[in-house]
């Protein structure tokens, strides 16, 4: 990967000033802290493509205005005694590398680039939360390379970005932004934003007190001692996360979405909760949401990280599967409705509910949509016949997405979108469930999901642990 040479671009905004981090940011920050040189994990790797014709003034000039418009984009952030805070930049400036690619590789080059780029953690106390580069075809600019720190945006904000570096690169003038992160801090910290985030803790406090403490029994809890080298518990194949891609499982979510009206991600999280329910012997699932917490034009153009942690809960000991559906989606409204919070405060109600369960209380199953469309749009076509349904599940493919030495959940599951496919993702602790049944939990998900929408029972097809 050749660089010609190293660019540079800068910025100028309209305030310097610091603020107490968001409350999105605070919960990102807790992770990055915890992973430490593994926090590249929450980078956010993106690539653009740029139109014909552009030169590299004019693109260096856009990814400028790009900065100079959020200031999400030109903030430090670092640990102080009066806690977390964010340091916003008026001006400045940052380094772009340019890369040259042959006729025809730009795309696969700056797909390298960007992967490159977000292999590095950020330092966050000296470096911007973002890094570019261009990718030149004989010397004019085709794809530009992008990578973000998750603390500074989060996948929402990533989309609002690229669509505003689209419009800058063709010499449009998009609408500024009229709401910013130091607007946010101060909007949680007095009024409806303080308020709204006392009545999330107190949910949270009574939910913690009514709920199991934990989904995998104490016992079953791993041991950091004498597993550094095991295949099955220790070194880099101690977390394993696998993929599956399931048109039947898209095809049977629609159906029973549509007999049950909801959307298609409630479907997936109650076939989440039933799985896990099931499978620890729990008749109540627990699990952590990932909400995106924009609930009005104003948060929904905000270029911040904004997501926090949904705690959420529901009795899957239920006759149907069609009735935890729509349990689920009481339930998930009740939790996405306190998902907006001071987490170092929710930090201390879960401190304390683990002292009232003796230490047993543990978080760590979640459940992640991540789909930006709720319906799939180009569904195999099929007559909606058992026969043709049961036919898709053998085009289902699972494969190995990637392992890691640490990672801070037990269970987590989450789908992607294409438009003709479920894509399902199951990462878990494989001293809690054994590689082997990480496939195993992902086709029953998918079994499960046929059954139900062929009309048969369905949750008696769930596999319980060790059996």
């Amino acid at each position: 990967m050749e660089q010609r040479r190293v660019g540079s671009l800068r910025f100028q905004g309209d305030r310097t000033e610091s603020a107490p981090m968001t409350w999105g940011q605070r919960a990102i920050w807790k992770s990055i802290q915890w992973l430490d040189e593994g926090a590249h994990y929450y980078n956010i790797p993106r690539v653009v493509s740029a139109p014909p014709g552009l030169t590299v003034a004019r693109a260096e000039a856009a990814l400028g205005r790009l900065l100079s418009r959020h200031e999400a984009l030109r903030t430090r952030f670092e640990q102080t005694v009066q806690g977390p805070v964010q340091n916003v930049s008026a001006a400045g400036e940052l380094t772009v590398p340019v890369h040259e690619a042959p006729p025809g590789q730009g795309a696969a080059l700056a797909d390298e680039v960007s992967r490159a780029l977000a292999a590095e953690p950020f330092r966050h106390r000296e470096e911007w939360p973002f890094r570019c580069a261009l990718v030149l075809e004989q010397g004019e600019p085709v794809q530009v390379a992008l990578v973000f720190s998750h603390l500074g945006v989060d996948f929402w904000g990533v989309q609002q970005v690229e669509q505003d570096l689209r419009d800058l690169l063709a010499g449009q003038d998009p609408e500024p932004p009229a709401w910013q992160p130091l607007d946010q801090a101060r909007f949680e910290t007095e009024g409806p934003g303080a308020a709204r985030g006392t009545a999330s803790v107190e949910y949270w406090r009574r939910t913690l007190a009514s709920v199991p403490p934990a989904m995998f029994p104490p016992a079953q809890l791993p041991s950091t001692e004498g597993t550094e080298g095991s295949e099955e518990t220790g070194g880099a194949e101690r977390f394993v996360r696998l993929r599956m891609n399931s048109p039947a499982a898209a095809v049977a979510a629609s159906t029973l979405a549509d007999r049950c009206g909801v959307s298609t991600g409630t479907v997936l999280l109650a076939g989440t909760a039933a799985l896990l329910g099931t499978y620890t012997g729990n008749s109540t699932a627990v699990l952590q949401l990932i909400a995106v917490n924009r609930h009005d034009e104003r948060s929904r153009r905000l270029v911040a990280a904004m997501t926090a942690n949904a705690l959420f809960s529901l009795d899957v000991a239920r006759p149907t599967f069609e009735e935890v559906i729509r349990a689920t989606f009481l339930a998930g409204m009740n939790a996405y409705r306190f998902a907006q919070y001071d987490p170092l405060v929710v930090d201390g109600v879960i401190d304390a509910a683990r002292e009232a369960s003796g230490g047993v209380l543990r978080l760590s199953s979640f459940f992640n949509d991540v789909r930006l469309n709720d319906r799939w749009e180009q569904l195999p076509a099929t007559d909606g016949s058992e026969q043709q349904l049961r036919a898709l599940t053998e085009k289902t493919e699972v494969s190995l997405i990637g392992s890691w030495e640490r990672q801070d959940a037990d269970f987590f599951l989450h789908t992607t979108y294409e438009p003709d496919t479920c894509l399902l993702y199951l990462m878990a602790d494989t001293a809690l469930i054994p590689r082997p049944e990480i496939e195993r939990l992902l086709r029953a998900f998918e079994r499960l999901l046929v059954e139900a929408a062929v009309g048969r029972p369905a949750l008696d097809t769930l596999p319980v642990a060790g059996s």
